[in-house]
């Protein structure tokens, strides 16, 4: 007997596809309607996406999935692309978070460091400001060297300890006020005004030393005397001694300083003195080229002159570039009938081609030997000649050297020198 063959299991059926969406449905039922305004990726991704519906249907299963995959990766969700979108704004918006940050770290930082107090009042009180306004904010005054009328570390330790003598800090305010009895408002209203920290108060500034400049440039050098002198008694710090002193002698000197019609000067010598000893007590506290400088031209007015060359050449030991000294020693050594080496000075300021005002002063210095003196210096006419001809005042270097040659005490060598300039200021002359 033929058994009956076992019954073989069916075959295996494709999955069921899944339903066919319409036109306008997705597979979880959302519509698929392209806007019109819908970027290329999501159109393809749908066209895949349909196109593997149709293999489906056709039951090519493989072809199907891979459209599928492919509409799969095309397709981006909204909320990630919006995000893309927005990335370069967020990056713009953190450099310009950070650039903020920076001018403003900028600004406190160097509104904590002192400013040169006397500079940014001759800045400010003195003349109108010029600059934009980018350039103002941006001031924020950045560290000065040491000046007079700063506050340094230094002093910030000296007042305190001045405070802590004095028993309490109600006490100091008293006693400077003392000091600066009288002293016109004005000039610590302008540091308030022009302060980048709001109110500074009296103890803040070197109020006497701002008066007394002030003062004496308003004419009032009897007050600026007594405000300066009485911040002297009341103080031992060194630096603040030496610029006190200094302002001192200032006061004195221009209080005896006149300035004639003809552009010379005349001078009290008696005030003259006093600013020289004010002018040794400075540099014994703070020694500066330009206060030897100084005192070298006030004893060679008091016709000192071993003591006006020594302080002349300590100054240009310590900055060979004042030419003004350079001048004074002329004057100091053609006093003393010294004339190669006076002519040695200024032929080496000559050298230099400084500026009109040099040799403006020079020529004036001379003009007022020649006047105080007549007759005794006639070598000074040479030296007016070469310093008018080498700033191109050829008028006036003709009328001094002319005026040399006419006078009977002037050498040979001297004479051949003032006729060379003349001949070569007529050539000059005719080339033009």
């Amino acid at each position: 007997m033929i058994g009956r063959k076992p019954a073989q299991p069916p075959a295996p059926q494709p999955a069921a596809a899944p339903t066919p969406p319409d036109s306008a449905s997705t597979p979880h039922g959302e519509s698929t309607a392209t806007p019109a305004g819908a970027e290329p990726g999501r159109r393809r991704a749908r066209e895949h996406y349909l196109r593997g519906n149709r293999f489906f249907a056709a039951q090519a299963w493989r072809q199907a999935l891979a459209e599928w995959r492919q509409a799969t990766r095309l397709w981006r969700p909204p909320s990630a692309d919006t995000r893309q979108r927005r990335r370069p704004w967020a990056q713009l918006r953190a450099v310009l978070l950070l650039l903020l940050t920076v001018l403003l770290v900028y600004n406190a930082i160097y509104m904590l460091f002192p400013r040169a107090s006397m500079d940014m009042l001759a800045l400010n009180a003195g003349q109108q400001d010029q600059r934009s306004w980018w350039e103002r904010w941006l001031d924020t005054g950045r560290p000065a060297p040491l000046m007079p009328g700063q506050l340094g570390l230094r002093d910030w330790w000296v007042q305190l300890r001045e405070r802590w003598l004095d028993g309490n800090r109600r006490e100091g305010h008293r006693r400077e006020e003392g000091v600066a009895s009288g002293i016109p408002k004005r000039w610590a209203e302008l540091m308030r005004r022009y302060g980048r920290l709001g109110a500074i108060e009296n103890w803040d500034l070197d109020l006497p030393l701002i008066s007394g400049n002030g003062l004496s440039r308003m004419g009032d050098y009897g007050r600026a005397v007594q405000v300066l002198q009485d911040s002297i008694s009341g103080t031992w710090d060194p630096a603040r001694l030496g610029n006190l002193y200094q302002a001192l002698a200032n006061v004195h000197y221009y209080q005896g300083y006149a300035l004639q019609q003809d552009g010379l000067a005349r001078y009290d010598l008696r005030l003259v003195a006093k600013a020289a000893e004010a002018y040794e007590q400075s540099v014994r506290y703070a020694p500066r080229a330009l206060s030897y400088g100084n005192l070298g031209w006030m004893f060679y007015l008091l016709e000192d002159y071993e003591r006006a060359e020594d302080y002349s050449r300590t100054a240009l030991r310590m900055n060979r570039n004042l030419e003004y000294v350079q001048l004074n020693l002329g004057l100091i050594n053609l006093a003393q009938d010294r004339v190669f080496d006076a002519f040695a000075n200024y032929r080496d300021v000559i050298g230099r081609q400084p500026e009109d005002e040099v040799y403006l002063g020079g020529i004036n210095d001379l003009r007022e030997l020649v006047r105080d003196k007549p007759g005794r210096f006639p070598h000074a006419y040479l030296m007016i000649g070469l310093l008018a001809a080498s700033q191109g005042d050829f008028t006036q270097a003709r009328a001094a050297l002319e005026r040399f040659l006419a006078s009977p005490f002037t050498g040979s060598n001297w004479r051949h020198l003032a006729e060379r300039v003349l001949t070569d200021m007529n050539t000059a002359e005719l080339e033009r």
